[in-house]
């Protein structure tokens, strides 16, 4: 069996936001920052992310934006406090898109 080279700080890591770093709303949309909810054990393990990986970025398709129900400064605001708490907990966002 051939062995999986080591993750290291030249790997880059690409995450999805709804249902991977927050609870995914599934009756909804993330409107605001008190609706965000990190999944269990994210932040926990944040900080284990951010020494395995040199760059993490987070995509994300926000339908909610598309449909006026948030606008793209509403929705900044509520990335910039995710990556702010992840960052926290030793994880850092090089970028949301």
């Amino acid at each position: 069996m051939n062995q999986l080279p080591k993750i290291d700080q030249s790997w880059t890591l690409f995450l999805d936001r709804d249902g991977v770093i927050n609870e995914r709303n599934f009756d909804g949309y993330i409107l605001q920052w008190s609706d965000f909810h990190f999944t269990p054990g994210l932040l926990d393990a944040a900080a284990q992310i951010g020494q395995h990986f040199g760059r993490v970025f987070v995509v994300t398709n926000q339908q909610c934006i598309a449909k006026a129900l948030l606008t793209e400064e509403e929705l900044t605001i509520i990335h910039q406090q995710m990556c702010f708490s992840l960052a926290a907990h030793g994880l850092k966002i090089q970028e949301v898109r």
